[in-house]
This record gives structure tokens, C-alpha cells and sequence, in this order.
């Protein structure tokens, strides 16, 4: 019973983390729409921008590796990698965005006590968007170009809770930490580049370049807890293959580890938030 009760109190303030969204429902939804309209305030396009960008990497990594460098043979490419840049462009997206979501709310931070946590999930749900228009384009084309994705498109749907709770959870600690060490906006930016490199959106782990070093391949595979994602998702998408099991069982427990160490960065850090900003 001991044993029962210490438990409780172990999970208990990682569960009121998350619970607050549906507590402060309200709240989020005002702060969510408020992000929304920020971001696409006097934008001629609106959403249509949230296309440009993969559109843009497709049309460059296209060119440059498929055609200048014929470092790839992948039938219908532009589509390939689309499938594993609405993945990517969701997770960047969310966690740069994210990362002053704290600092810049510095006003609101220190007037109100409210659930701080709202104001990063809200920037997350605001890329959320993102991903699911670039999903709404993507997948009836590629209805259209590879038919055998027919009956696999639906497989990876439910993987975007799992992508939506890592990228959720990782951006929280930048966040948090941008509060209290201003140079952590700094370091994301760096480290991303190289991370976006390392993870396979515009190349797979069988490329015969690669496929020579299997503790590499590993590595690009199960040490990136992107990478598992980007395949799971674009297998279905693209390949008309069901997911791995391995990879779906992966990124559950990616999303989940992630969600629980974010809660503890914030918890450990929240009440310094209002004197450090």
C-alpha cells in the first residue's frame, strides 16, 4: 500500500503536466488560436505557406542528389521525399518555434499564474496544423502516383500521437531551459542542421553507401528518435508497406520518454520561471 501510494506521488506531477490541457481546455484553445493568428496575420497565403517550404527542400534535394549527384535511383523521388519531410518540417518547426514560447511571453508569464506549459503546447498545436495540411496534400497524390499505397496510407496516421508527443515533449525543455540560459535558442539552431543530415528523409538506411557500415546504420536508425518516425510514416505513405513493428513500438516509447523528462525539466524549473524572465 506504501509502496502503491509512493508511486502516486512519483507520477503524479507529470500526469497534472499533461491533465492541464484538458483542465484549462479553454485556455488552450484561446492560446492556440491566438498562435494561429499570429503566425499567418497579413499573409496573403496563409496556410499555402506551410507548403513552400518542403516544396522548396523537395525541388533543391531532388536536383542535387537525384539528379547532379545521382546518389539516389528511387522511383517517383520528389514524392519520396515529401513523404519523410512532412515529418521532419512538422518536428523542426515545433521545436523552433517552440523554444521562445516562454521568453516571449515574459509579461503574461509574470502577471498570471496559469499553466505555463499551455503556452508551448500551443506553438506545438499551431505547427500540428502544419503537419496535417501537408498530410491533406500529400496523401491523395500519392494515391494517385503509387497505387499499392492504397491500401497502407491509413497505417500512419495514428503515428502522427506519437510524433505529436515527442516533438510536444522535446520542445518543452528548450523552452523551459531558454528561460534560465538564453544560449539554448542558440544551440537548437546548431544542432538541428546536423540532426536533419543524420536523420533519413532524403535517403534510406539500405543506400549502398551507407549499407556497407551496419554499426552505422544502427546508429542512424535507433540512436535518432526521429529517424524510426520518419520511417514508420513513410513506409505506408510512400512504399505501401505496413510500419515496422519495431519502429511503432519504438516511437510510442520515444513519445512517452520524451513527455516524462520534459515534465520533470519544467517541474524542476517552473517556479524560477517568473523571477528569471
Amino acid at each position: 500500500m506504501r509502496m502503491s501510494g509512493d508511486l502516486r506521488r512519483l507520477h503524479f506531477p507529470a500526469v497534472t503536466l499533461y491533465a492541464d490541457l484538458l483542465r484549462h481546455s479553454d485556455l488552450f484553445l484561446n492560446l492556440f488560436r491566438r498562435e494561429l493568428r499570429v503566425k499567418y496575420r497579413g499573409s496573403v497565403l496563409g496556410l499555402g505557406w506551410t507548403l513552400v517550404l518542403p516544396l522548396a527542400l523537395m525541388s533543391v534535394y531532388t536536383v542535387v542528389f537525384s539528379v547532379l549527384l545521382g546518389a539516389v535511383s528511387i522511383d517517383h523521388y520528389p514524392l519520396f521525399l515529401l513523404s519523410g519531410l512532412v515529418t521532419w518540417v512538422f518536428f523542426q518547426g515545433a521545436l523552433q518555434s517552440s523554444c521562445t514560447s516562454l521568453l516571449g511571453q515574459a509579461s503574461l508569464v509574470k502577471q498570471v499564474r496559469f499553466p505555463r506549459q499551455l503556452l508551448t503546447f500551443a506553438v506545438v498545436g499551431t505547427n500540428a496544423v502544419t503537419l496535417v495540411v501537408m498530410l491533406v496534400v500529400l496523401v491523395p497524390v500519392n494515391l494517385i502516383f503509387i497505387p499499392e499505397t492504397r491500401t497502407t496510407f491509413w497505417a500512419a496516421l495514428p503515428l502522427v500521437i506519437p510524433l505529436v508527443a515527442l516533438a510536444g515533449g522535446i520542445a518543452l525543455v528548450p523552452a523551459t531551459l531558454t528561460v534560465v540560459f538564453r544560449d539554448v535558442e542558440h544551440l537548437l539552431t546548431a544542432i538541428l542542421l546536423p540532426w536533419f543530415f543524420l536523420t533519413p528523409v532524403f535517403y534510406t538506411l539500405d543506400l549502398q553507401q551507407i549499407s556497407g557500415h551496419p554499426h552505422l546504420v544502427q546508429l542512424l536508425h535507433w540512436g535518432n528518435p526521429v529517424a524510426p518516425l520518419v520511417i514508420a510514416i513513410r513506409d505506408p505513405l510512400f512504399f505501401g508497406q505496413f510500419p515496422p513493428l519495431g519502429d511503432v513500438i519504438y516511437v510510442v516509447v520515444a513519445g512517452l520518454a520524451a513527455l516524462g523528462v520534459a515534465a520533470l525539466v519544467f517541474r524542476r524549473l517552473d517556479d524560477q520561471l517568473a523571477a528569471q524572465l
